[in-house]
């Protein structure tokens, strides 16, 4: 098994405080899948190393508390959403604790990558995807020896990104992967993708500075099949705690706020973290993986134009419009899970504070005042742990309170 990359953490390892409110026991819960101490500690189990650690997404949930946050809003059987699934983690937890569920995200990289998680491949269906890899890497060897030039006209944007024999070795992976068995392709092409950053000019995922990157000619595709070698031991590793039968689990690309493929009171519970207004790009994140995966241009348009709590949507916004538009969207958010939850059920959020122009936007406060709007959804519980806040610009928001990330339950009302 490969190890996860050493002093990598997620957020939820370094959290100091915390704070509960609310139903004193679900409180008691929440703060525990948020104080998620650092692997090798002898408190808490250590980070699992399967699926979740194969392809980077950014601010995605750590594996212990998307785990616990399932088992405390759900018994097994049950169904659990998630409509921001991003990369899959609460996909993957429900599928080990025996819960049945249902991811949805804007973005179709996400779909794609969780609907890989979650696949159950067999031993030959591994075998198959190594070896097809291998092939991959075999003709992207001989095309490099050949000096067989691009298979096609690449974009600006690739030729600033990679070094040029980089960009002609991406391009003979493509062409090995076109090639390929057919049920193996959508994986390999998500292999290409969880290198396309490792291989690039790019400092980081959420980084747009450039930097040069010295690679030797053959890397590329060394590398690709190894990580296509890593993904078959992940996937062998997640089966092998998946108790069976195996429960069901559904992807879809969807819009959170109007969820159009999930039907009326079909869920048990919602476990998701939606994005940290004023935060992220994920479309700007994705922007090459999404053009090197030739998804459907209708889907990334719509990505790109409805992404929610996008950095570059609120860049522009006062203090006073930022949180009027993320109350707006919240909304939106919270009259649509109302509609897919069953009476009863729970919705439990994982949240961070943000900040626009030096003014802070508290995700728990926030979230209580849209759910005055929509009195289905009642707050019931609340843990709050300090987080550090690395952006320099927005810093002065927490000299007096100190940025928070936040798990909130609210539960579904039963008809009066």
């Amino acid at each position: 098994m490969t190890a996860p990359p050493p002093g990598r953490r997620s957020l939820t390892h370094v959290g100091g405080d915390v704070t509960l409110g609310g139903e004193p026991d679900t409180a008691r819960a929440l703060g525990e899948a948020l104080d998620v101490r650092p692997a090798g500690d002898d408190v808490d189990e250590p980070e699992r190393a399967d699926v979740h650690g194969f392809h980077v997404y950014p601010a995605r949930m750590h594996p212990t508390t998307a785990a616990r946050l399932v088992a405390l809003a759900a018994d097994e059987g049950a169904r659990v959403l998630d409509p921001f699934c991003g990369s899959g983690t609460v996909l993957v937890e429900a599928l080990a604790s025996r819960r049945h569920s249902v991811g949805t995200d804007l973005n179709p990289l996400a779909a794609r990558l969780s609907r890989l998680k979650v696949r159950a491949l067999s031993a030959e269906g591994r075998a198959l995807l190594v070896a097809e890899a291998n092939r991959a890497r075999a003709v992207a060897d001989q095309r490099r020896k050949l000096r067989v030039g691009s298979s096609t006209r690449y974009p600006e944007e690739d030729v600033e990104l990679f070094d040029p024999h980089v960009l002609l070795e991406l391009d003979s992976l493509r062409v090995g992967i076109d090639a390929a068995e057919k049920s193996t392709r959508e994986a390999l092409m998500l292999v290409l993708s969880s290198l396309l950053t490792k291989v690039s000019r790019q400092k980081g995922d959420t980084s747009a500075a450039h930097a040069p990157r010295r690679l030797a000619a053959g890397y590329t595709a060394k590398l690709f099949a190894r990580k296509t070698e890593e993904l078959a031991e992940r996937l062998a590793t997640l089966d092998a705690r998946v108790p069976r039968p195996r429960a069901e689990v559904k992807v879809t690309v969807d819009d959170a706020t109007a969820l159009d493929t999930v039907a009326t009171a079909s869920v048990d519970a919602v476990v998701t973290s939606p994005p940290y207004v004023a935060t992220y790009d994920y479309a700007s994140h994705h922007v090459a993986r999404l053009r090197w995966l030739g998804l459907p241009q209708r889907e990334a348009r719509r990505f790109v134009e409805r992404e929610l709590g996008s950095r570059r949507a609120y860049a522009s916004r006062t203090p006073r419009e930022a949180r009027e538009a993320w109350l707006g969207e919240l909304r939106a958010l919270f009259g649509a899970l109302v509609r897919v939850t069953r009476p009863g059920g729970r919705v439990v959020l994982l949240m961070a504070d943000s900040a626009v122009r030096g003014e802070a936007l508290r995700a728990d406060d926030l979230v209580a005042e849209a759910t005055i709007d929509v009195p289905e959804l009642e707050p019931w519980a609340r843990a709050s742990q300090s987080r550090p806040h690395f952006h320099g610009p927005t810093a002065a928001a927490f000299q007096r309170a100190p940025r928070r990330e936040h798990a909130l339950l609210l539960r579904r009302a039963l008809p009066r």
